[in-house]
């Protein structure tokens, strides 16, 4: 696998999947390798070259907390997945069977699909909880925020195989990449970013200092198994000095000891027990989400293996399940388990799919999935307009989103173009769900219009990059024309022209 390639596999499970990154690796690749080199050269013709500072935005995570990353350009997206790609072998270590850390890494020279690693994960917890009699499971607070650009540095610089001149690659890019920034320097939701985080704790289960008869770690979640307590109190006490040594905590609400299910959430609620009633809780996989994660990040592309083995619905179950996901008290987790016994029957969502969208942000990759299958689309189109004119706050990872299944799923409908312009409107404030929305290659309703007023600036941002990648489909001596100006802004323009034009 080659760093395209692997882009390519990453991509759709990305938060912020932006179309001008993935034209622009699987068509222009060389050329960014060009550049790449130019900026890590010695030559001192090149010194003005550099990685630029990435756009800030935020996911949504449960219970409307935000998760803070970035959005890597052409660039620097290319360079990291290169580089992780090519220095694969050197992560995700195999230790003894009681020491066991599960995915993001390559096996058979391809990724490790994080459905099955983290299935298996959760089967070997169920496993644990049935043979010893004591357990404790906690994560680390902020973990991807709070690592410290030196220690991954030096990680980095330690792993088996890997050059000098990789590691100095690796600390002078996520350096500047961060303005010079010591922490937050680590983008989140994409395949090598998660690789490194995963494999910089690996310190975790190595130390010969822990005691216990059984560890299990999925990135930052730990589980920790024995019979005697005490062995237990002794390990996380003592996981918690080495990762002071990083500057890294436990984050103290996320701690269970002795749990029943090693679940996060509190004693089943009443809509859980309501849920349970309806569909056997035993047909449902567990999981164990530390760190906020949600369940969206550990599906897979395809049909799942519990979307198969999903019971039919009679019209009564189907009937109570809808007036459970608008119950005022049910909670996100809630409503991804409602919507995956659902897949089957989305059209009787529809009607819900505004008021979902706006009250839980974090479910909005799910519901981009679920808008493919309704057959109504036009319907849909003008509940979700209705939904963006409201005064319903919405943070930019709902409106790209929103952006996303408006492009993929309701292109063909009547008020696609209302839908489009009102979704710019309400932008605003939102570089990079606005640079999704200036990416669709659609050339009526003034979209056009809207693009060349950001070429002509000559601005080297998501805007103008998004932009350009948004005339592809204009006839060649038009498209050329609206590019001719913009590539001068800056060598990223450049080499974004030069994929657009390129492209058939």
């Amino acid at each position: 696998m080659d760093a395209k390639s692997f882009f390519e596999f990453d991509f759709h499970s990305s938060l912020f999947p932006l179309k001008t990154n993935l034209l622009v690796i699987q068509h222009h690749h060389e050329a960014l390798e060009g550049y790449i080199a130019k900026i890590l050269s010695d030559d001192p013709t090149h010194v003005a070259n550099n990685f630029l500072p990435q756009t800030r935005v935020h996911a949504a995570k449960p219970r409307n907390h935000l998760r803070r990353t970035v959005v890597l350009d052409p660039i620097a997206s290319y360079f990291l997945y290169d580089l992780v790609c090519r220095n694969a072998n050197a992560f995700g270590q195999v230790g003894p069977s009681t020491r066991r850390s599960f995915g993001y890494r390559f096996d058979k020279e391809q990724p490790l699909p994080v459905h099955k690693a983290y299935r298996e994960f959760s089967n070997h917890v169920d496993a644990s909880q049935l043979i010893h009699s004591h357990s404790i499971s906690f994560d680390i607070a902020s973990y991807f925020n709070s690592i410290y650009h030196h220690d991954a540095t030096n990680w980095f610089a330690s792993l088996p195989g890997v050059s000098g001149a990789d590691s100095n690659a690796f600390g002078r890019f996520f350096r500047e990449i961060n303005a010079g920034r010591s922490i937050d320097f680590l983008p989140q939701g994409i395949y090598p970013a998660k690789m490194i985080g995963s494999d910089f704790l690996r310190f975790v289960e190595s130390s010969g200092q822990v005691k216990c008869a059984q560890l299990l770690r999925f990135m930052d979640d730990i589980y920790l198994f024995d019979d005697d307590d005490k062995v237990l109190t002794h390990d996380f006490l003592r996981i918690q000095e080495l990762l002071g040594l990083r500057g890294l905590n436990v984050n103290p609400t996320k701690t269970s000891v002795d749990s029943a299910t090693g679940l996060i959430h509190e004693a089943a609620s009443a809509i859980q027990e309501e849920l349970a009633s309806i569909v056997d809780a035993g047909e449902r996989p567990s999981m164990y989400l530390g760190s906020g994660a949600d369940g969206t990040e550990f599906e897979s592309d395809g049909e799942s293996e519990d979307e198969a083995e999903m019971p039919s619905l009679d019209e009564d179950q189907i009937d109570r399940l809808l007036a459970l996901l608008v119950n005022p008290k049910v909670e996100e987790t809630d409503v991804e388990i409602i919507l995956g016994i659902l897949h089957e029957n989305s059209d009787s969502v529809t009607t819900h799919i505004p008021q979902l969208l706006a009250r839980f942000p974090n479910i909005v990759k799910q519901l981009h999935k679920f808008a493919r299958l309704i057959a109504d689309k036009d319907d849909l189109t003008n509940k979700i307009i209705g939904l963006i004119e409201s005064n319903t706050p919405l943070i930019e990872y709902q409106l790209f989103w929103i952006a996303t299944i408006a492009e993929d799923h309701l292109s063909g409908t009547k008020a696609f173009g209302k839908l489009i312009l009102k979704l710019y409107e309400r932008t605003a404030e939102h570089k990079i769900a606005r640079a999704k929305i200036l990416e669709i290659a659609d050339q009526s309703f003034g979209l056009k219009e809207v693009r060349d007023e950001h070429l002509k600036t000559g601005a080297s941002d998501w805007l103008s990059w998004a932009s350009a990648i948004g005339t592809r489909t204009l006839k060649k001596a038009e498209r050329n024309h609206a590019l001719k100006y913009f590539s001068k802004g800056s060598p990223l323009n450049f080499l974004v022209a030069e994929c657009v034009q390129k492209l058939p």
